[in-house]
């Protein structure tokens, strides 16, 4: 059965390995846009001022305010999301040395990472973490290989499972101010009509609009 298992694993391995490599190319370019563009706007207010700049007779003081605002909420979101993907990546790493997987860190920087991608990304920390179990020479617990990548994965399903349903929305609810059945609720209404970024932006977007 090992025999026949390895050659599909490996190209799932390689799938997922091309995935990857596409993803981390995705999230590199996007953070380089992402400094050039904070960098661009925080040379100087006149740029700034320019570029965004709005004027209504007798509303420019609550368009100021709004801005503001919404920069706060915005601010408040990355934040949050940049926490829950730290507090992710300890707790992936703390469960998987407790398990005896080797490449815990890898996996856990991945699982951190993959908070921002929901659904797909768990699922490839999923398979990647499965193929490395499974291709383990031993284990603690002395299971055969597929029991012991079955019971890994199964922790790693219902970490996440916390996560997404208990953490991110309430960590998230309480940093822009929403009730985490909104987030919950706005996240599924978002997934319908623009996929996994609605799923992402979900919940700034739902501040935004009740601000």
């Amino acid at each position: 059965i090992i025999s026949t298992v390895r050659p599909v694993v490996g190209q799932a391995g390689s799938l997922l390995g091309k995935f990857a490599t596409s993803a981390a190319t995705f999230f590199s370019w996007g953070f380089f846009i992402f400094i050039i563009s904070y960098f661009l706007l925080a040379e100087g207010n006149q740029l700034r001022m320019n570029l965004l700049g709005v004027e209504i007779p007798g509303y420019n003081r609550d368009i100021q305010l709004l801005g503001q605002k919404l920069s706060t909420t915005w601010s408040s979101f990355w934040r949050g999301q940049l926490l829950i993907c730290v507090i992710v990546i300890i707790c992936y790493y703390i469960m998987l040395s407790i398990l005896g997987v080797r490449l815990s860190i890898v996996i856990a920087l991945m699982a951190g990472l993959a908070r921002f991608v929901p659904y797909l990304g768990p699922f490839v920390t999923w398979s990647i973490t499965a193929m490395v179990t499974f291709l383990q020479a031993d284990n603690y617990f002395g299971l055969t290989p597929l029991a012991y990548a079955i019971l890994v994965i199964a922790f790693c399903i219902i970490l996440d499972f916390i996560f997404d349903n208990m953490v991110m929305p309430r960590m998230l609810g309480q940093a822009l101010g929403l009730h985490p059945a909104a987030v919950l609720i706005a996240a599924i209404i978002l997934a319908q009509f623009i996929g996994l970024i609605g799923v992402v932006l979900a919940a700034p977007m739902l501040a935004t609009i009740n601000l």
